[in-house]
């Protein structure tokens, strides 16, 4: 049990460093406007929906990444069940990311592929540590 919370909370850690470090690159590689006032809604909202399709591929490629870096973590630290593991991380950061869409709106297109990408990026990782066994 105690390994099992372990894993969750290392993959959830792991998960939200490689978010933030591939957002943050994204940022950089492509900043906001200088005048965009990151606390205002509105604001924000009209940005995501005029930004290059580039930031928004950057978006989706931190919850990707954070999924599988988090979930390949849990998987290995909770390796009695990998795939439970790391599909916990990939639906936290799944749930996470809704929030984000529901919050600030996204395209149809982002909500279809997050949907798709992030828990299926959470269960490589999963595979990749080695077959599901008894929980």
């Amino acid at each position: 049990m105690l390994r099992s919370i372990l894993a969750v909370v290392l993959g959830i850690i792991v998960g939200g460093i490689t978010v933030g470090v591939v957002e943050f690159t994204g940022h950089t590689i492509y900043p906001p406007p200088p005048d965009l006032d990151a606390s205002n809604r509105e604001a924000l909202s009209a940005y995501i929906a005029t930004a290059p399709i580039a930031v928004l591929l950057f978006v989706m490629a931190a919850w990707v990444l954070g999924a599988f870096t988090g979930g390949l973590v849990a998987a290995w630290i909770g390796r009695r069940a990998p795939v439970v593991h790391a599909l916990i991380i990939g639906g936290f950061i799944l749930l996470s990311g809704i929030a984000s869409m529901l919050y600030y709106p996204h395209p149809a297109w982002f909500w279809v592929v997050g949907i798709v990408t992030v828990p299926s990026a959470a269960y490589a990782a999963a595979r990749l540590v080695g077959p599901s066994r008894t929980v």
